[in-house]
């Protein structure tokens, strides 16, 4: 069966609104310290009882998922339970949640389903370093499961009743005891509907690159400083600079582009997906933007996708190139941001 990717992010962008909301008292939000790659992470922390940091994602009705982020327990304190993840149904009932337990070495991992510990193993959340932690959960009355993956290997399995309700939201993070930091980074969520078993949760981190000179379409759109020359410096800051840099247009299917910074791939890694993001708003009601990139004189163009009235990103997830084939360094290279105008002005 396929595995759809329903949403990911690296925090690259440096804001907080690419969750579909988040909780914080007491400390934390989306920083520069301490990242497991890139630039910028997702850290809780509390200097007392009572905070809470959490953030979630609103997901499509599912019955099978599966997760993986990168998680470092920088700090836990005495026996209180921490979630890690909460997996819900539309009415907010946790499902099933993954929760660290404990201090330094001797801290747990526990899988909880429908309020109740299940499993349960020592030392597995110890240390104050990254760890990748993979989640596959199927909610079925009598043949579920929940399966936790630590650097890709099973460390907890639960099969059995794991509940009838769909999955419609997970949440990362929730209440922070005193003194406890915890990281997160590259996130993803994956709909496994129809995978026959649990399978261990991939490893991958988010690049991002940015624009760093004129595309093919450059000044089609109109610059948010009167002009529509090297359009690619109105829109090349992380974090965005919505309110004040941005470019923008009314006409119906045109097409703006821009060149891109690259990197070198390390030995042995590969580009599973190009993601083109646009941190975007509209102003009316029916606008609409599709996304997707330019290689070698032949476009890629996705899906139209409506933007909120206030700054959020849209992406487009693509896994073959312009003109076919897997990403690969030559391309990487050579790509262009393309963003279409679409709907109705």
């Amino acid at each position: 069966m396929a595995i759809t990717r329903l949403w990911q992010t690296g925090l690259e962008l440096g804001v907080i609104n690419e969750f579909s909301g988040s909780y914080f008292n007491g400390g934390g939000g989306v920083t520069s310290v301490g990242p497991k790659t890139g630039t910028y992470c997702l850290q809780g922390n509390s200097a007392g009882g009572g905070a809470y940091a959490q953030v979630f994602w609103i997901l499509p009705a599912t019955r099978q998922i599966r997760t993986g982020f990168y998680w470092n327990p920088a700090s836990l304190a005495g026996t209180t339970e921490i979630d890690i993840v909460q997996i819900k149904s539309a009415a907010g009932t946790v499902l099933v949640r993954i929760e660290a337990t404990g201090s330094g070495a001797g801290s747990n991992l526990i899988i909880d389903v429908a309020g109740t510990n299940q499993d349960a193993i020592p030392g597995a959340s110890g240390g104050s370093d990254y760890m990748h932690i993979g989640v596959d959960v199927k909610i079925h009355a009598s043949a579920g499961w929940v399966v936790v993956y630590k650097d890709g290997v099973e460390i907890l399995r639960f099969e059995g009743n794991t509940g009838n309700a769909d999955i419609e939201s997970i949440f990362y993070g929730h209440d922070i005891a005193a003194g406890v930091i915890m990281k997160f980074d590259d996130f993803y969520v994956d709909d496994t509907t129809g995978e026959a078993a649990a399978a261990a949760v991939p490893s991958v981190y988010f690049q991002y690159i940015t624009p760093n000179g004129n595309g093919f379409y450059n000044g089609n759109w109109s610059g948010s400083d009167g002009n529509s020359v090297d359009n690619y410096l109105l829109v090349d800051e992380i974090p965005p600079g919505s309110d004040t840099d941005y470019v923008q247009t009314t006409v119906v299917d045109e097409l703006e582009s821009f060149a891109m910074t690259t990197f070198t791939l390390a030995a042995g890694q590969e580009i599973q997906a190009m993601i083109p993001v646009a941190y975007c708003r509209k102003t009316g009601i029916t606008e609409q933007i599709a996304l997707g990139t330019r290689l070698s004189g032949v476009d890629l163009i996705g899906s139209d996708q409506t933007p909120s009235q206030s700054y959020s990103p849209r992406l487009e997830r693509q896994t073959t190139k312009p003109g076919g084939g897997a990403w690969n360094q030559a391309a990487l290279d050579g790509v262009e941001f393309v963003e279409k105008a679409r709907g109705s002005f």
